[in-house]
């Protein structure tokens, strides 16, 4: 059987990050034969009365018929998607138990994104993080900024504590324009403060979409012999029966998992769970697709 060309293991061969990132994007593109994204265009706002100035082609005339008063129509340019994507760097990002870390994998993602907003001239920042912001790329649509964002997510490495909340922090004020902000991590920190710091961001419009990259190891726990576990992010370590802790381990993980998304539901977040042996292209059509209806105008009833 052939190899599949987005699966994790396989990905992890091509050390090219554009390269990947072209495949993935190309790959999933002619699959589904066009983009559910949509360039700048204008939006009706309002009326507001004729004054000497205005252009005559705005006169709203049948709002003329009905009144026999003259009102132009006043538009809103709707600008290009604005994305920035905040990449989790932390040390327990760089856990693997096969094919690629939590980390390669949600770079390969955030190139691939980027790779694809880049594309339809959309623009696109990257903050690179751990307990502090290590890299700060503000957004860009030119087709060379690609080249300065895969730099980043080449160079970069995995060390130290999270703090997402601490990091999201400061671009609540930052971020002025209505945007798409991404946030692909393991979420091994305090949720309640990420989710906070996130509310505000759903208060000033912005649409939020979350990744939540878990190696399949961390969901389904199958070691059998004494192991000794260690923390990739600070001192801690334990030598244990991974048969006598499973249980619990999975009950703890699965309660995790249920709140997390459950309250991502509530603050109307998007939500994706991804094990990071999941072929890339499935990732990337799931978001493609949920960004496909939540563009399409509602259903009048």
């Amino acid at each position: 059987m052939a190899e599949n060309p987005f699966d994790p293991v396989t990905l992890s061969k091509i050390a090219n990050m554009e390269l990947r990132a072209r495949l993935i994007v190309d790959g999933v593109l002619s699959g589904i034969h066009k983009s559910p994204y949509t360039g700048s265009s204008i939006e009706f706002l309002e009326h507001k009365e004729y004054s000497p100035g205005n252009e005559i082609k705005h006169v709203d005339w049948k709002v003329l018929a009905k009144t026999d008063k003259y009102y132009v129509k006043q538009f809103e340019e709707e600008t290009n998607l604005r994305c920035y994507l905040f990449l989790d760097a932390s040390g327990s990002m760089g856990y693997q138990s096969k094919g690629i870390s939590k980390f390669e994998y949600a770079a390969t993602l955030a190139a691939s994104l980027s790779y694809l907003f880049l594309k339809q001239s959309d623009l696109v920042g990257l903050i690179c993080f751990s307990d502090r912001v290590l890299h700060y790329v503000p957004p860009r649509s030119r087709v060379t900024h690609l080249h300065t964002l895969l730099n980043v997510l080449t160079e970069l490495k995995t060390a130290g504590k999270s703090n997402i909340s601490a990091v999201l922090n400061p671009f609540i004020e930052k971020i002025s324009h209505r945007s798409l902000i991404i946030v692909l991590s393991d979420f091994f920190d305090h949720t309640e403060k990420i989710l906070h710091q996130l509310q505000h961001f759903r208060f000033k419009r912005n649409e939020v979409i979350l990744f939540h990259i878990l190696d399949p190891y961390e969901l389904t726990f199958p070691f059998e012999t004494v192991t000794f576990f260690e923390s990739m992010e600070d001192e801690r370590h334990i030598l244990a029966d991974p048969k006598s802790i499973k249980e619990h381990y999975l009950s703890g993980m699965n309660y995790f998992l249920g709140q997390f998304k459950q309250s991502c539901l509530e603050n109307q977040i998007d939500y994706w769970l991804i094990d990071s042996s999941t072929p890339l292209d499935q990732a990337l059509i799931k978001f493609l697709a949920r960004r496909e209806s939540s563009l399409r105008p509602a259903r009048k009833t």
